[in-house]
């Protein structure tokens, strides 16, 4: 009875709107769905994509273990339209930009491998409906693998449940087994120091006879970022195409062969790594691959699949060093095996990396058995199909161009038999044409996909006609001969682009003693290549003409770098831009007007704005009119110079002087809460939303440079929010600056401490503004035992930027900058205040708590500009101050007094106390304001009298110089007067007193 009971409370409806469903190839992949999901919405709004599917309102009914799907009108538990197990949900879509849509993917049934897979699409008719109905999914979900005691993995989960260290990249060894001796990382170790004291001894440098064959492939080497550790593979970066492209930075590059030397004295294998490069990187552990993931380049710089990594190991001597063997392709010859090293935090970090591993390849050995394995090359069509996708995913402008590109390596057939059902259909826009498009694509793909064959596989062919081995043997070879043609086509046609030919020149059908046609191209424009392709009729070029040729050739030349360098300029300033867009993809509270922006354009060129103390009430009253979003960023940089102008922080509380950058080349102690919260911040924005891209590796820049600046605080939850938001507005280096002026000027890092007293004194204060100014809002707290660390401690933790609209927070940082934490007591205030009513409507402590966690968090435009205004006109500086004051008499009272001999007395002497020490520090705080005034007064009268003083020093030295030079004037007069005449002067000379005034000289009777 009880179970019945149980399982009628885990069964909850939804009601939805199903729009449709769609099988898909069990090689589709994430970059595909978002135009899966697409073509059903297409399919049941206007029915030209297959066969039409209405939509039609449905009760989505979880009964554990299954999800039922049944007609809303229906009441026969009987009639549904389809059931599954939970389990069966590998993954759930749910677009930022369409709310009201989600769409789960159901995996085929594991007893029968040729299941296909299936995605429905839903519709809600309130946005907040979908994260309830996802999550309680993903809940029974779980709770269906934990009846049937199966540890199974979601499959399509693999890169969101994969585990994540920061390692730094020591480098990598050429070794000789696959099968690593237990010394191997130590003797790496030993081998790297000693490469780098032989490189930075002075003198010749090593010597390429006596040591080469003792350390060949023995030494430390960086990343190749440009081609992935030598190996020519296609890159999976992790942010989108705007935030970034490789870049491949000087000093980095790997040495392994003798064809790519250093320096001259160099050995030919070998160039040193630079240890002034940030070589941390994060390791990541997937479901069948392994992932080196670069933060500053913001790509995967290497990517091994477990079956081609043959062992793992751990230093003995240097434990906190580990290393894998893998595979590693030759040029020539047969495959190598290469040992990757690196070096993590402490010794237990290693020893979880070895068991993550342990536990990964014994996963994923499992599932490969279990299941059948999905056969997949590079030369798959839906491989190719998922690059297109890949390369297309948040790029509309782009878009139409690469699917264009990709249009045109089909044949003539294909691309006419796509056009023709594309035009069909009669799209409206670009986006339109696109969609269907990839439908077609991947229509075509599909039917290809299933006649393919991979890479290294025969053809059927009956066994009568010739042997198996010569069938693979040729096959290969043939697969080699398509490999040069192909590459030796792409050669020429990059010639002939480069001269202007015609590409028809080239014909895959000549024979192979003949590769240009003289019928379509004009030779003499070209060196031949070959002395039968010279036309003995041609006439001979001069001297002059060849070298005329060359220069043009070389003016041309250096005109397309010109070129081609321009162009990068270009895409990069428009990928920037795009990025800034997207960072400033919000929804600004209250509008600037153009004079606030003519202000702030003046205030933010003005010279010395950086050095100069400015008027703080003129930039206030400037603050209050608005700030333009795209100068947000400056304007808060120009807020902290100013503050810091002002008020000097003893050299004891100032922040560390370290760089930035040379903090990145560290490894934290903090790695795990920091990963584990980058999903949790901004999950909704696009800068932040994609795993480990661009934004959410910047972010993890951020927090970890401050964790290993700040060793006290380290990493607490709610910097990440703070941090967010600042990498929205600025750079890395300048968010991490107004990071350190946040937490160290106005002392906000004081709530993150580990005894987190400062953080129990602001609720404190929040309770007593509660109780002096809003008593029923108050009371109705205390009477169901709701204190505000309850709902307000993710206000003050994050400021107000993990539930609110970034608008509204933006707003808040504004003030924030100005008048430091006052402002988050206010904006609380101002909030629960506003919302008094409602709140106290709520009759139980879930319902009050639901309603301050997910209800007021949802303001209207409106809600967040009076709430804004009123906080613009409040002023609680002083309360604030009391009730600190206040409350640490309290904590002092209530350590020094035993325990209480009765409550009610206890009570009434708490009450006399607080209302003696309200009124002493109002006193105190009125002597302190009177004091303040009067030392300020008493400062302008010092730097009025210095300046006196230093403007009559300067007249007194302009007196003295004008002396000096009239008695310079008489000495030369009186050399110039005859002795006569200068008798007669001395006895009319003028002379001087005593008190230094003159007076003439006594005149005769």
């Amino acid at each position: 009875m009880e179970g019945k009971e149980e399982k009628e409370k885990l069964d909850r409806r939804f009601s939805l709107t199903y729009i449709g469903w769609s099988s898909l190839d069990r090689r589709t992949t994430l970059p595909m769905l978002p135009w899966l999901v697409a073509e059903i919405r297409r399919r049941s709004e206007r029915g030209d994509c297959g066969p039409v599917m209405q939509p039609r309102d449905v009760q989505l009914v979880l009964c554990p273990p299954f999800v039922r799907c049944v007609p809303s009108g229906s009441s026969n538990p009987s009639v549904f339209i389809f059931e599954h197990k939970a389990q069966l949900i590998s993954r759930f879509i749910h677009n930022s930009s369409e709310l009201c849509y989600f769409a789960y993917l159901l995996r085929g049934q594991p007893d029968n491998p040729e299941s296909e897979m299936s995605c429905h699409v839903f519709r809600t008719c309130d946005p907040s409906q979908v994260p309830e109905v996802i999550t309680s999914i993903r809940q029974l979900s779980k709770s269906a693998l934990k009846e049937d005691a199966k540890p199974k993995q979601e499959a399509d989960e693999a890169f969101y449940n994969s585990q994540k260290f920061e390692v730094l990249y020591c480098g990598k060894v050429t070794v000789g087994h696959k099968k690593a001796p237990s010394t191997l990382i130590d003797d790496c170790i030993d081998k790297f120091r000693q490469h780098e004291i032989e490189r930075k001894r002075p003198g010749p440098g090593l010597s390429s006879t006596g040591s080469q064959s003792s350390l060949r492939g023995s030494f430390p080497e960086c990343i190749l970022e440009d081609s992935g550790f030598e190996e020519p593979q296609e890159f999976r970066t992790r942010c989108s195409s705007l935030a970034g492209s490789l870049q491949r930075k000087p000093g980095e590059g790997v040495l392994m062969g003798p064809q790519r030397r250093r320096h001259a004295s160099a050995p030919n294998n070998v160039q040193p790594s630079d240890a002034d490069k940030n070589r941390t990187m994060l390791f990541q552990v997937g479901r069948f691959e392994i992932n080196l993931i670069s933060p500053d380049t913001k790509t995967v710089v290497l990517e091994k699949n477990f079956k081609d990594i043959s062992s793992c190991c751990q230093g003995i001597k240097q434990t906190d060093h580990f290393g894998f063997i893998c595979r590693h392709p030759a040029e020539s010859g047969p495959s190598q095996y290469v040992c990757y090293v690196f070096q993590c935090a402490s010794e237990s970090l290693v020893d979880e990396v070895m068991l993550t591993l342990k536990q990964a390849f014994t996963t994923a050995a499992a599932l490969q058995s279990s299941k059948t394995q999905i056969q997949l090359c590079e030369a798959c069509p839906m491989h190719d199909l998922h690059k297109l996708c890949e390369r297309i995913e948040g790029e509309r402008r782009t878009a139409k161009l690469a699917i264009q590109k990709y249009l045109s390596q089909l044949n003539d057939n294909e691309q006419v038999e796509v056009f023709e059902r594309v035009q069909r259909l009669k799209p409206g826009s670009d986006q339109e044409e696109n969609e269907l498009v990839i439908l077609q694509l991947r229509q075509l793909c599909e039917s290809k996909q299933k006649t393919h064959l991979h890479i290294g596989e025969s053809p059927q062919v009956p066994a009568s006609t010739y042997g198996a081995a010569a069938t693979s043997s040729r096959f290969k070879l043939d697969i080699l001969k398509n490999k040069a043609r192909t590459s030796l086509t792409s050669s020429l046609e990059n010639i002939f682009a480069r001269v202007g030919q015609p590409r028809k020149c080239f014909t895959e059908e000549s024979s192979p003693g003949c590769i240009f046609s003289t019928d379509h191209c004009d030779v003499g424009e070209l060196l031949p290549l070959s002395p039968r392709a010279l036309n003995s009729n041609r006439p001979k070029r001069t001297g002059a003409e060849y070298r005329a040729l060359w220069r043009t050739a070389i003016h041309q030349q250096i005109l397309l770098l010109r070129m081609e360098k321009e162009n990068q300029r270009l895409e990069g300033e428009r990928d920037a831009h795009a990025v800034r867009l997207m960072k400033l993809n919000y929804q600004e509270v209250s509008q600037c007007s153009k004079e606030a922006q003519a202000l702030w354009e003046k205030k933010l060129t003005a010279p010395g704005r950086t050095t100069v103390p400015q008027d703080m009430e003129n930039m206030y009253r400037a603050l209050c009119q608005g700030l333009p979003k795209n100068r947000r960023g400056e304007v808060w940089l120009l807020l902290s110079h100013q503050h810091r102008l002002r008020h000097r922080l003893p050299q004891r509380q100032q922040a560390p002087d370290t760089a930035y950058y040379d903090l990145l080349k560290q490894l934290t102690a903090q790695q795990h809460a920091i990963l584990v919260d980058l999903g949790r911040t901004f999950p909704t924005h696009q800068y932040f939303s994609a795993q480990l891209g661009a934004g959410q590796l910047s972010l993890y820049n951020l927090l970890k440079a401050y964790s290993l600046l700040d060793t006290e605080v380290g990493y607490c939850q709610g910097i990440s929010f703070v941090a967010g938001v600042l990498l929205l507005h600025m750079s890395e280096e300048q968010a991490f600056d107004m990071l350190k002026f946040l937490m160290y000027d106005l002392g906000i890092r004081r709530q993150y401490r580990p005894d987190m007293v400062s953080l129990q004194i602001q609720m404190y204060q929040l309770s007593r503004l509660l109780h002096d100014y809003h008593r029923d809002l108050y009371n109705h707290f205390e009477e169901h035992e709701i204190c505000p660390s309850l709902y307000a401690a993710p206000w003050f933790l994050t400021l107000f930027a993990s539930q609110f609209p970034l608008g509204f927070v933006s707003r808040i940082f504004d003030f924030v900058f100005v008048q430091g934490l006052e402002v988050i007591f206010k904006v609380a205030l101002c909030l629960l205040s506003s919302h008094e009513g409602e709140i106290v409507e709520c009759d139980s402590f879930e319902s009050i708590v639901d309603y301050l966690k997910t209800t007021l968090p949802a303001l209207t435009q409106a809600q967040m500009e009076q709430t804004i205004a009123k906080v613009m006109e409040m002023d609680i500086s002083k309360q604030l101050h009391a009730y600190e004051v206040e409350y640490h008499v309290l904590q002092d009272e209530m350590f020094e007094a035993g325990p209480p001999p009765d409550d009610s007395d206890r009570l009434d002497k708490l009450e006399k106390t607080n209302t003696q020490l309200k009124k002493q520090n109002m006193d105190l705080l009125e002597k302190l304001q009177a004091a303040r005034q009067k030392i300020q007064s008493l400062e302008t009268s010092v730097e009025n009298f210095l300046s006196r003083e230093s403007k009559m020093k300067h007249v007194i030295r302009s007196l003295e110089q004008e002396r000096a030079a009239h008695q310079k004037t008489i000495e030369r007069m009186r050399s110039c007067l005859p002795p006569d005449t200068l008798t007669d002067v001395e006895m009319t000379q003028i002379k001087t007193g005593p008190n230094g005034k003159a007076k003439p000289a006594a005149k005769k009777p």
